[in-house]
């Protein structure tokens, strides 16, 4: 984890010291990434991965088609548009569940 990369998603920590927000940004981290919540973490990274999978799918299968193209160009459609838009959901969805449990250790 970098911290340093990770404090400018949170505003909310700028007037504070680099050892300040580095530590508050650990203990969130260690809320919100808990062995307690290892679970419901597995369970909701699994569904959007199922979620993302059946739209690739419905992609290849349905929309390919219907817009006439080729594998070769679907394939690249998906690897370009449909593989970063997934970790750009998960990006937002992380630092989602780390603001959570920062809010918690703030003063």
């Amino acid at each position: 984890m970098n911290l340093k990369r990770l404090a400018k998603h949170f505003p909310e920590l700028a007037e504070m010291t680099q050892e300040q927000q580095q530590s508050l940004l650990t203990k969130a981290y260690q809320d919100a990434f808990a062995a307690e919540h290892k679970m419901k973490l597995w369970g909701s990274n699994l569904l959007s991965a199922l979620i993302m999978a059946g739209l690739c799918f419905l992609f290849v299968l349905v929309l390919r088609p219907a817009l006439g193209m080729s594998q070769q160009t679907s394939a690249i459609v998906l690897m370009l548009v449909g593989f970063p838009v997934y970790f750009f959901i998960q990006q937002r969805r992380f630092i989602k569940q780390l603001r959570r449990s920062l809010l918690k250790f703030l003063p």
